[in-house]
């Protein structure tokens, strides 16, 4: 669930002016009180805000910060663990994985569209 400050850097994250009219319902906020954290972003300068026309937008300073916000957010994540017998191979999301040992291998393995860490520990 997202804050409401969060649904309006996400509205103002597109760089162009918005009508703070219209962002008020959208933050399900009174007027009131989002000319309020308007008067606080744009004094904070994380926004700039045209008074004559009662539109905000992001200051450009802060723009990096959410295009990097937005590429950090965790993807789903599966998390398992597999047990490969000795002189055994088997194949997850097109990568071969062969035990070429003589004991069973066990593999912990984590991936969202694709492997990205493998732990080994053998089996005794």
């Amino acid at each position: 669930m997202s804050t409401k400050l969060e649904k309006l850097l996400n509205i103002l994250s597109d760089n162009v002016w918005h009508n703070a009219d219209q962002i008020a319902p959208a933050l399900e906020v009174p007027q009131d009180k989002l000319q309020q954290i308007i008067a606080f972003l744009a004094q904070s300068d994380l926004i700039q805000h045209n008074a004559a026309t009662n539109q905000i937008k992001i200051n450009q300073d802060w723009k990096p910060l959410l295009v990097d916000q937005k590429e950090t957010q965790p993807e789903a994540t599966a998390l398992g663990t597999i047990i490969i017998p000795p002189q055994q191979t088997l194949v997850i999301q097109c990568t071969r994985i062969t035990n070429l040992t003589d004991a069973s291998l066990e593999l912990e393995i984590r991936m969202n569209n694709r492997i990205r860490e493998i732990v080994i520990n053998k089996v005794k």
